[in-house]
């Protein structure tokens, strides 16, 4: 969503676009994962949803798509059919927002009608908030799960998504998160108490206010920890990650915070950052120096390889283990490729294989990894612990 000094139609800058490319990938994973599941309760195909909290115009000043339209495309535009169409709701505020969006819905009616893939259930004008929680009350009283459902919460500042809200969809089953904080608007406001209940009611609780003995970069770092914690507390989330975006000057703009409950959606949410930001830093910056990047190898199987022997070192660890401590303590979600590097290094030796296993071979879950000293052999150039 804009702030009111901003036109109804505005220019997309590289940070959208690549916040959009991150929801778009996502989108191409969850959708027809959800769609096509067959593990759906008494056999009834579950409602899937897909809300747009702070849908906007649709439409951005140079013709390109808003984040609702993206959405659609996404399923019009699939390669896989669903099994069951997921249900579309976009709400913007704004009155003439709310109109081009409308439009720009329109345009993709034909294409809408004919899919398999989509419902497109009535845009709604009106706050955010308010219809979530009425959204929320209904499913409730008719004994209904809300989820399976993502839903976008791209608020353009920081306190149109209280942090009781987020708790409230992910105690759900099957719910996830993918919301906006915008730091460069909040962090000017610590200061001035008229703002604390806005930051509290955003954040929960006023243990935010611990921040407040820190400045500059300390200062962003201390919320960015409380706030996920916040997340995978009050607001009910077993997995909490984010994206970075940064402006001139690598200053901190927002972050995009990905909550769920599920290793498999964070998994793939992962995936989708990666798209954005190779190294696995997980962080986009219109300051970066192309010619630089090369000289930054970020999360690679090799820094890997290194990270996991240092932390399991001299101890066994199980197949599913490592798993989910790549993807829940790691910017990474592949690893079997540095489990491969840790064998060929005689640094890992495997536990319980089965006779026929080839070597550089991680695929049963029955086996476990023993990391073991082995010879002082450097498989990467870089360590961030």
């Amino acid at each position: 969503m804009a702030s009111d000094t901003l036109p109804t139609v505005w220019p997309a800058d590289p940070h959208t676009l690549a916040k959009h490319r991150i929801l778009s990938n996502y989108l191409k994973a969850w959708m027809p994962i959800l769609a096509n599941s067959r593990n759906v309760p008494d056999g009834k195909p579950p409602e899937i949803l897909f809300i747009d909290g702070f849908a906007g115009p649709g439409v951005y000043e140079g013709g390109e798509d808003g984040s609702p339209v993206i959405a659609l495309k996404t399923a019009l535009d699939h390669s896989r059919s669903f099994s069951v169409p997921v249900s579309f709701l976009f709400i913007e505020q704004d009155d003439e927002r709310f109109a081009r969006l409308v439009s720009a819905l329109e345009g993709l009616k034909p294409r809408i009608e004919e899919s398999p893939n989509v419902r497109l259930l009535p845009p709604y004008h009106g706050d955010c908030g308010r219809k979530l929680n009425e959204l929320l009350d209904t499913y409730k009283a008719q004994r209904r799960d809300f989820g399976p459902a993502l839903v976008f919460l791209d608020q353009f500042g920081y306190s149109k998504v209280p942090m009781d809200l987020i708790g409230r969809i992910m105690s759900q089953p099957r719910c996830e998160v993918f919301a906006y904080m915008n730091w460069n608007r909040l962090n000017p406001y610590f200061t001035d108490e008229t703002k604390w209940p806005t930051i509290t009611r955003a954040f929960g609780s006023e243990a935010w206010k611990s921040c407040l003995s820190f400045k500059g970069g300390r200062r962003d770092e201390e919320f960015l920890k409380s706030y996920s914690e916040q997340l995978r507390t009050a607001g009910k989330s077993d997995y909490v990650w984010h994206f970075a975006m940064c402006g001139e000057g690598d200053q901190l703009l927002y972050w995009l915070f990905f909550c769920t409950n599920n290793l498999l959606g964070l998994k793939e949410m992962k995936k989708a950052m990666f798209s954005v930001d190779e190294s696995g830093g997980f962080r986009f910056s219109d300051g970066n120096d192309p010619n630089q990047l090369s000289f930054f190898k970020g999360a690679t199987q090799e820094w890997l390889a290194e990270h996991l022997h240092k932390k399991f070192s001299e101890t066994t660890q199980t197949i599913a283990a490592i798993r989910v401590y790549v993807l829940t303590e790691t910017p990474c979600y592949k690893f079997k490729e540095a489990l491969a590097l840790l064998e060929d290094a005689q640094r890992i030796r495997v536990v319980g294989a089965p006779a026929n296993r080839k070597k550089k071979s991680f695929a049963d879950e029955g086996m476990s990894i023993a990391f073991v000293r082995g010879p002082a052999k450097q498989i990467g150039f870089f360590d961030f612990d």
